[in-house]
């Protein structure tokens, strides 16, 4: 016996599990997959994440992600912020499909954070064999015990920022990827952070926040502690249309009759929008932003953004009040024009 022997423990850090639905938590039924798995069962299912963390479990819907809606984010983003005051960081299970809304989404909501909040999915249901959920759901909660700061999709072993990820798969495990800047990390046999890129990605989200938050009287320059804050005036009234060869310009006036404040045109190539007669989409932009609507013009190209100062064609729509979203997600351009902020 020695009495100078000190038994040394680690206290493991504390995770909050909120599981919104998606494949991940999805079952076979005779009219095709649908969620059903609860937190605690899919828990149940990958018993090695108990080693990694102590779990508090949340269950706020189980929808597919088809089914997700604009109102949903600020239940999701005060959910979060709820139980990261108890918390070490989050992890949500979310369906795929429109992971990258919902990610872009509490990035922007989210201001400040100062703990991960870590959004994941599967493509196979957690249920299956050969299912990507549980390395995933590890994946995850290691990735939320490092206590990086922000929100990350964490998906076939990257770590993508929340604004920067795009599902650009149907089928295949590495669903997801980052748009116009490389991954920030990815889990491996430990996990590989890219502290620069970081630095930069963190010092735009800054940015952003600032603008959103000023505009809400909710900050100012003088406010040094940045406590989290929530931004959740959302209003999603923005029309997204995708040009094609042969598009009338009245589809785009459609925003105008529905009564949307934002349109979005997903153009070709670097932003090119057409002006040749008898498909003059010009006038009709100028005509929605004499009425008080944006129109921001993104690409349908995936990487590389769009730069509307190249060619004679993006030149006109920005001559015409367009304004060009740069390397910006399709995803995140959406979220940030509902809410108004771009």
């Amino acid at each position: 016996y020695n009495p100078c022997k000190m038994e040394v423990t680690t206290v493991k850090r504390k995770i909050a599990f909120i599981a919104t639905g998606g494949t991940i938590a999805s079952v076979p039924t005779p009219e095709g997959l649908r969620p059903a798995f609860t937190e605690k069962e899919m828990l149940d299912l990958v018993p090695e994440l108990s080693s990694i963390a102590e779990i508090e479990g949340h269950l706020i819907m189980n929808i597919d992600s088809s089914n997700m809606q604009p109102e949903d984010w600020p239940v999701i983003a005060k959910k979060t912020l709820e139980a990261l005051a108890s918390c070490d960081g989050a992890v949500i299970a979310h369906g795929t499909d429109t992971l990258a809304y919902t990610s872009s989404a509490l990035t922007y909501m989210l201001t400040h954070l100062k703990k991960p909040v870590i959004i994941t999915g599967s493509q196979r249901s957690i249920g299956e064999e050969e299912s990507d959920a549980a390395r995933n759901l590890i994946d995850s909660f290691k990735v939320a015990v490092s206590g990086q700061a922000g929100v990350f999709v964490v998906f076939g072993g990257k770590i993508i920022m929340g604004d920067r990820a795009s599902k650009v798969k149907t089928e295949s495990i590495d669903a997801f990827a980052s748009i116009n800047a490389a991954e920030v990390g990815f889990v491996e046999s430990d996990i590989r952070w890219d502290k620069e890129l970081l630095r930069r990605e963190r010092a735009r989200l800054e940015g952003i926040w600032q603008k959103l938050l000023k505009g809400e009287g909710q900050i100012d320059d003088s406010d040094q502690a940045k406590d989290a804050v929530i931004y959740d005036a959302i209003d999603p009234q923005v029309l997204l249309i995708k040009l094609y060869p042969g598009m009338e310009p009245d589809v785009l006036l459609y925003a105008k009759d529905r009564g949307y404040h934002s349109l979005l045109i997903e153009a070709f190539g670097m932003g090119g929008v057409c002006f040749r007669e008898p498909r003059n989409l010009i006038p009709a932009i100028e005509e929605l932003i004499a009425a008080g609507i944006t129109v921001a013009v993104t690409t349908q190209v995936p990487f590389e953004g769009a730069d509307l100062t190249r060619y004679e064609v993006g030149q006109r729509a920005l001559k015409a009040g367009a304004i060009s979203t740069g390397d910006m997600t399709r995803e995140a351009v959406l979220v940030r024009l509902m809410m108004k902020n771009i």
